[in-house]
């Protein structure tokens, strides 16, 4: 059965046997390292089990010793002395647990804290510091103490240790310094030196523990609020910790030896002291909002003191410089390169804000003033601001915000007060820097503080006239100029919108006129460049961006000038206008539907219309009105029929709803007070009567829609809501609005004239205190005196009474206001407050609602070419009656000619008799407006026309105003016609309408 015959594998089975059995010995010598392994690891776990409890076991017992020992220190202090409070240090830091010893902590802290202030030299723990065998043992200890302090006080606990940290670190508050040899105490300095340096060292934690610490123990959401009251402490001694290092930091050795080992080590101090503050500007002042986070109690330690303003301009210049070395590509670069896409706020912006929040305020009192190095440390972080992009993360806005508090303002201004103005320049960029970065509100408070506690506007137009800038070509100007300029124009800019006229004209406050007038040639000459011109330097296609914030400013100020001209004119009417300027090309660029090239003429009719004349800016109106009749969709006119005695309502009634078909020609007939239709066919003359009787009864103050100022200026009545008969009286408003823009839009010159301050409100601008004199000269007046005057015991509030219909009603400027008394500190809020509401707020509801109308009709961009007085122009022509125009443009018939006798009566008359009040009567009695047409009398339509009514001499002269006729009888004498036409003129007699 069985064969003892060997068998032979033919195919190699020899092989994979031998394989086979490499593998397996692998896998068994595998397995033998990993079970050594095992046994390694084994052994050294029980090792480790064995110390640790070993070393439990005699940190317990060590423990028990230390607390006996301790305790008897403590109350028999003879028994203290350095080897055995070191003794005790040590030990403790060999047991110490935050689980087990937060007590014995503060019992080691009690033990150093009466040590270090009660014992002299020998028994004293800071002893140590004057022995040289000790020392280098007390400076491990004492490094060690002051890593478990600061997590104490990282922890926000208080107590005995955070008392022994002060005085640990703080070796100036020490006994040790009284009754000890000079000698000694310049051991003991040289000493706590090499101790600080080693604990502040930038390759240690120190610096960044406090951060940490400082970030927990003031967090908030936001970080503006002071700590928390038990962290008060905590956050006191972290300040004095981080001042230390600061204070005794030494100075690069001040030595002329040549030597190669002095300038090593004067090179490796230069690096260690580069090295400590950029690493204390990244962990201390680079703390997020630092300054709010230690508001009540840390910024007098953070700036007198942790600064230690001596050495305030190492620590800007070198931090900025440190990083700029470090890679980053400079400090602006860096915070660009951060910041965005992140919502967190970069290192290096926390660093420029926290320094800036911190230095200024206190200018005056560093006595850095007058050092160069000074200001170049200061535009290097103005260099960064410049750098920041507008959309900052919310915790940037906050620290802006807090850049512009009372503190940080009152210290610019002192500031420039103090400085002589060729000295102020880094003040001006820095006000300039940050007013580009504030919203309007918080911009209004920094020029507040700048502008009304510093006469800095005197000071930068000095600095200006020394750099000769009237006779300085635009192309010229560096960027000092720029920035003087700028800053100018945005200051002066603010003052206008807060100086009364009297300041402006009377006293010639901060300018004379004549300065003034040489300040407007100026923005005019130079927005000519930036708008129109351009220049070699500047390509208006590509214009840089900081002539566009300069054009921008400059235009603000130009535009209030022009403002106060208005008002009363101070220069040459010529003196605003560009020259050489080519209308026809402006005009062909105006319309001009695609510019391959920059839109300039467009911007100078949005921004600064008034460089252009009056006649050039109407020309332009009526063009667009032609174009704008061009590319109406509708055709042929509206017909409407009106009663005599119920104009307003059937007007409204029939083209309230009619939209953009008003422009429309509108036909007219009118039904008399039976209904029946009058004879009769509107040629033009019937709707202009139309027209005028419809806004006389509009504008009527009995209606209650419309009310007049003390001067008959007419303006919206603010208590047309409680009228009974007009209850939709919005909509009366937006009616009117539609048929002035109507007369606008047709040419049409109306009687009624509106007063200024609502004709700004037309033109979308507020209205500000000067403006009020417009409207109620005894509350100007009242508001002037309160200006200059004291408001204590007045017993004012900040509530005003107003009359709605025979109802005196009590309304409040502010929340609460008639509980709010009206004193010295907030009267100039009250003026501003009282001049808004009666202003701007009272109508704003019903301006609103006439706007709305007025635009429906004439497009808002045509409005804002003119200003207040030019849009009074506009709609109820010129105040001025030539007569040479009018007799140059009058037609005759009926037997009349220009050299009939009676027609030289007439035109001597008008000529000798009259006086301007008398020729504004005739004109109304003629055409029923008492002013003329917009561009003279050749543009009255239909033309003025004299026609002879007759023989009988008892009869008066009558007038068809729908016409623009008159009609004269053949008078036998000139003094006949005269008093004809008084009397027909004064009692409205003979007045004739066809």
């Amino acid at each position: 059965m069985f064969s003892n015959k060997r068998r032979v594998d033919m195919g190699g089975g020899q092989r994979l046997n031998r394989k086979k059995l490499l593998e397996d010995k692998r896998k068994l010598r595998a397995q033998r390292l990993q079970k050594q392994k095992e046994h390694d690891s084994a052994l050294k776990i029980q090792a480790y089990y064995r110390s640790h409890r070993n070393l439990s076991r005699v940190r317990r017992e060590v423990r028990e010793v230390w607390s006996r020992d301790v305790l008897k220190v403590l109350k028999n202090p003879k028994l203290m002395d350095i080897p055995i409070v070191m003794r005790l240090v040590r030990e403790f830091i060999f047991f110490f647990s935050w689980r087990l010893d937060v007590k014995r902590l503060s019992t080691i802290s009690k033990l150093l804290y009466f040590c270090m202030t009660k014992q002299p030299l020998k028994t004293n723990y800071l002893g140590a510091l004057a022995d040289r065998q000790v020392f280098p043992l007390w400076v491990v200890q004492a490094s060690k103490l002051v890593n478990i302090l600061l997590e104490y006080l990282r922890k926000g606990m208080t107590g005995n240790p955070v008392a022994a940290l002060l005085y640990l670190v703080d070796i100036k508050k020490s006994a040790i310094l009284s009754n000890t040899p000079r000698p000694v105490v310049q051991q003991i300095f040289r000493n706590y030196v090499i101790w600080i340096k080693k604990i502040a060292n930038p390759n240690t934690s120190f610096y960044s523990s406090i951060n940490q610490s400082f970030l927990h123990l003031t967090t908030s959401s936001p970080p503006t609020s002071p700590p928390p009251p038990q962290s008060r402490i905590a956050v006191a001694a972290l300040l004095t910790i981080v001042t230390e290092p600061l204070n005794i930091w030494p100075k690069q050795p001040n030595t002329t030896k040549d030597s190669k080992q002095l300038e090593q080590k004067r090179s490796a101090n230069l690096v260690s002291a580069d090295r400590f503050r950029r690493n204390y500007a990244e962990n201390i002042l680079g703390v997020p909002l630092i300054v709010s986070r230690l508001s009540g109690l840390g910024l007098g330690a953070l700036g007198n003191k942790c600064l230690a303003w001596e050495n305030v301009l190492g620590v800007v210049v070198k931090a900025i410089g440190g990083m700029e070395k470090g890679g980053q590509g400079g400090l602006s670069k860096m915070v660009v390169a951060e910041i965005e896409g992140k919502e967190r706020a970069p290192l290096a912006l926390w660093i420029v804000g926290n320094l800036l929040e911190i230095v200024v305020p206190r200018l005056q009192s560093l006595k850095l003033l007058e050092k160069a190095e000074f200001f170049g440390a200061i535009e290097k972080l103005l260099a960064s601001v410049n750098e920041i992009p507008s959309n900052l993360p919310i915790g940037l806005k906050i620290q802006l915000g807090n850049i512009e508090k009372k503190s940080f303002l009152d210290g610019m201004s002192a500031c420039v007060k103090g400085l002589e103005p060729a000295k102020c320049h880094v003040i001006y960029k820095l006000c300039l820097s940050l007013a580009f970065k504030y919203t309007d509100s918080k911009r209004r408070e920094m020029l507040n503080a700048i502008v009304f506690s510093s006469d800095i506007i005197v000071a930068i137009y000095k600095s200006l006239q020394q750099a000769r800038i009237h006779s300085l070509p635009i192309d010229s100007w560096d960027q000092d100029i720029r920035e003087m300029f700028g800053l100018f124009c945005m200051c002066y800019n603010h003052l206008l919108l807060i100086q009364d006229d009297a300041e402006f004209f009377e006293q010639q406050k901060p300018c004379t006129l004549k300065e003034i007038h040489g300040i407007v040639l100026i923005l005019r000459d130079m927005l000519q460049k930036l708008y129109w011109e351009g220049t070699r330097r500047l390509d208006l296609k590509n214009l840089p961006t900081e002539w566009i914030q300069l054009r921008k400013v400059a235009t603000s100020l130009f535009r209030q000038l022009r403002v106060r001209q208005s008002r009363r004119q101070f220069c040459p009417a010529e003196s605003w206008i560009m020259k050489g300027i080519g209308f026809h090309l402006f005009k062909q660029e105006v319309f001009e539907e695609k510019v391959s090239f920059y839109p300039r003429a467009k911007l100078i009719l949005k921004e600064i219309p008034f460089t252009l004349t009056f006649e050039q800016r109407v020309d332009l109106l009526y063009a667009f009105i032609r174009d704008d009749r061009k590319g109406l969709n509708v055709a042929g006119s509206l017909m409407i029929s009106v009663r005599r005695d119920r104009v307003l309502e059937n007007g409204f009634e029939q083209l309230y709803k009619v939209g953009s078909a008003i422009k429309r020609r509108i036909q007219v007939q009118f039904r008399n007070e039976l209904g029946l239709i009058e004879a009769g066919i509107d040629g033009g003359g019937l709707f202009r009567e139309f027209i005028t009787e419809l806004l006389r009864a509009a504008f009527d103050p009995q209606l209650g829609l419309f009310q007049q100022t003390p001067h008959q200026f007419t303006y919206p009545n603010p208590s047309s809501y409680a009228n009974p008969n007009f209850r939709d009286h919005m909509a009366y408003f937006r009616f009117v609005g539609m048929i002035v823009g109507k007369c606008l839009y047709d040419g049409i010159i109306l009687e009624p004239q509106f007063a200024n301050f609502f004709l700004r409100k037309l033109l979308g601008y507020r209205n500000f205190v000067d403006d009020l004199s417009t409207l109620d000269p005894d509350i100007y007046k009242n508001l002037l005196f309160l200006k200059k005057n004291s408001a204590n015991g007045l017993g004012l509030t900040f509530s005003v009474t107003r009359n709605v219909f025979g109802n005196p009603q009590l309304v409040d400027l502010v929340p609460n206001g008639s509980k709010t008394e009206v004193n010295d500190q907030n009267r100039f809020k009250f003026i501003y407050e009282m001049a808004d509401f009666k202003l701007n707020r009272e109508i704003a509801q019903q301006s609103k609602a006439f706007v709305e109308g007025l635009h429906s009709v004439i497009n808002r961009e045509w409005l804002l070419m003119f200003e207040a007085e030019e849009l009074d122009r506009l709609i109820s022509g010129t105040p001025v009656i030539d007569l040479a125009d009018l007799r140059r443009n009058t037609s005759y018939a009926g037997g009349y000619d220009k050299n009939h006798e009676l027609i030289e009566w007439f035109w001597d008359i008008l000529d000798q008799d009259f006086d301007e009040k008398d020729r504004r009567a005739f004109l109304k009695f003629a055409t029923s407006v008492s002013r003329s047409p917009l561009l003279g009398f050749e543009h009255m339509n239909p033309k003025f026309c004299i026609q002879q009514s007759g023989s009988d001499t008892e009869s008066l002269p009558t007038s068809s105003t729908c016409m623009n006729l008159l009609r004269i009888p053949r008078y036998r004498s000139r003094q006949k016609l005269k008093e004809k036409l008084l009397y027909s003129m004064k009692s409205a007699a003979g007045f004739y309408l066809t």
